[in-house]
């Protein structure tokens, strides 16, 4: 027997007991309770987007207009998809084993092929598994208004489970054809961008041409005309590139493995202390993204006699391309999804929130930077309350390029002179809201002037992990806030009542919320302290009358 057939071997067997022994110190108990709670967790937020998204029919040529252009806004999103994946290939992408693995079994004389295939399909039937739920619950929300076709809820989830399948796939599939073949970043960033350039066109322009992703969408749509030729084609191509991408998956770069491993598992452990600032800092590496050398203008003088505003916006200035695009993108994609909540599709503020906490993140870097330097901070003959809150006038300006985007965006989307002044209106706290809650995200993580690292293990443990999921939730949940203006807009649009005047108070309203963060991060430290105080006395009160 050769010594490569003994290496697999002892591979297989090694992975056997390594899976044997984790089985055995498994505690069942903890991992039922996972499973209770993100049953619990899922289920609720399929029922809440279920119910928020309302049961208005889509009829008429409303209806029409919704089956004629799934197959391209559906291959939109693969498109996108397909991108990022090019994209992750090229850095290194997509699995990342363990640095064991990396350092002894792929030094060992046996066939990297043999030890990277394994953790490639799992990560390829992982990302299938996710875009399978993920696609079943987006056919669910819509066969909801869609009751007039007399399908089955059972159908519209499992023709939405294939699509979103195959979509989720394809990034994997993308990474791994990328990172095997060795293909430059260059080539790459053009291919994802012809690709999606080729289905932005065939989306948005009046051409019966089909796009390279359109078969996806009409998966998706099977409830309709049911299976299709040409889509089982196309699933047909993708699991042979999957295969493809798995054979090739010996052909993986060492050193990236090497270096992703070390990342991935900082990461994985940022995530578990709920650490979004170390989790951006590391993707960032991840993704090789650094800072120009050279600033792409000058900062004139007249903005830096304020020495806090003028390191904001030299930080700005400094920003690399990428990440002015990816900023760019989300914001688009946030007006795309605001569109789509004032067209009846209320969850989609979710989404435009979420997107626009993710910009806010790039947003605030310098006041991220301050926060990540406490010591330097607290050197500053300055308040650190007012140090942070200057912090805030830099990135609420920058996103005003980004707004622009957006508005033009939604316009694209529903070309009426109005969208132009509802867009500002909708737009302006919308981008705010994801300012604010990436600032409430960074201030949040500065040192308690009090030093309260202890203050939770006061109160009961289903008290003090409630407290830690809240506190994790608020931040996206201020920049969901900031989103809501487009239901107002909606509901007067469908009541017939005054448009402008309840959209108008909806912003002003969010506004006034957006000031009282502001106002929050101007006194933290004041807050912080008169409530240690507070209990300090109460405590003592407490003592002397006993």
């Amino acid at each position: 027997m050769s010594s490569q057939v003994l290496g697999i071997d002892a591979l297989h067997a090694m992975r056997t007991e390594r899976r044997r022994h984790r089985v055995a110190d498994m505690d069942w108990f903890e991992a039922l309770y996972r499973v209770y709670i993100s049953a619990f967790l899922g289920g609720g937020a399929i029922l809440f987007l279920s119910g928020l998204s309302g049961d208005k029919q889509i009829l008429g040529s409303d209806l029409q207009n919704m089956i004629a252009n799934t197959p391209h806004a559906v291959g939109l999103v693969a498109s996108i998809i397909v991108f990022l994946g090019l994209r992750s290939g090229a850095n290194g992408g997509p699995i990342a084993v363990e640095e064991p693995e990396v350092r002894h079994v792929l030094l060992a004389p046996i066939p990297h092929s043999a030890v990277l295939r394994h953790p490639a399909i799992q990560r390829l039937r992982t990302f299938a598994f996710m875009g399978a739920i993920a696609g079943a619950t987006a056919n669910q929300l819509l066969s909801r208004r869609v009751t007039s076709s007399g399908t089955s809820l059972v159908v519209w989830a499992l023709w939405g489970a294939i699509a979103g399948a195959l979509m989720a796939m394809m990034f994997v599939i993308a990474a791994l054809l990328i990172h095997g073949l060795g293909i430059s970043r260059w080539f790459t960033t053009a291919l994802g961008t012809a690709l999606v350039g080729w289905q932005v066109a065939v989306t948005f322009g009046d051409t019966n041409t089909a796009g390279p992703f359109d078969f996806i969408g009409s998966i998706s749509r099977w409830w309709l005309y049911g299976v299709q030729l040409q889509d089982v084609v196309g699933i047909v191509v993708v699991l042979a590139f999957a295969a493809l991408a798995v054979y090739l998956a010996g052909n993986l770069s060492l050193e990236a493995l090497s270096r992703r491993s070390a990342l991935v598992s900082q990461m994985k452990f940022a995530v578990t202390l709920q650490d979004i600032r170390t989790v951006v800092l590391l993707r960032r590496q991840l993704s090789q993204e650094h800072m120009r050398v050279k600033p792409w203008v000058k900062v004139p003088r007249i903005f830096r006699r304020d020495i806090i505003v003028g390191r904001g916006l030299r930080s700005m200035m400094h920003f690399p391309w990428r990440r002015i695009v990816r900023m760019k993108l989300l914001t688009m994609t946030a007006a795309a999804a605001l569109v789509m909540a004032y067209r009846g599709t209320s969850p989609a503020i979710v989404v435009a929130g979420l997107l626009l906490f993710i910009v806010g993140l790039d947003a605030v870097e310098p006041l991220s930077q301050e926060v990540d330097q406490p010591d330097r901070t607290d050197s500053l003959p300055i308040e650190r309350g007012l140090l942070m809150t200057k912090h805030l006038i830099v990135p609420a300006i920058a996103m005003t390029p980004f707004l622009l985007a957006g508005v033009f965006t939604a316009f694209v989307l529903e070309p009426h002179t109005s969208t132009i002044a509802y867009g500002f209106l909708v737009g302006i706290p919308a981008v705010l809201a994801g300012v604010a809650g990436a600032s409430i995200n960074a201030v949040k993580g500065a040192p308690d002037p009090v030093g309260g690292a202890n203050e939770g293990l006061a109160l009961p443990p289903e008290m003090s992990g409630m407290g830690t999921v809240l506190r994790a939730a608020f931040p996206p949940a201020i920049s969901i806030i900031g989103c809501l203006p487009v239901i107002a807009l909606h509901h007067s649009v469908e009541s017939g009542g005054p448009v402008f005047g309840n959209t108008i108070r909806g912003s002003v309203g969010i506004l006034l919320v957006l000031g009282l963060v502001a106002g929050w991060v101007r006194q933290r430290d004041a807050i912080h302290i008169w409530f240690r105080n507070a209990q300090k006395s109460a405590q003592t009160s407490k003592a002397e009358g006993k």
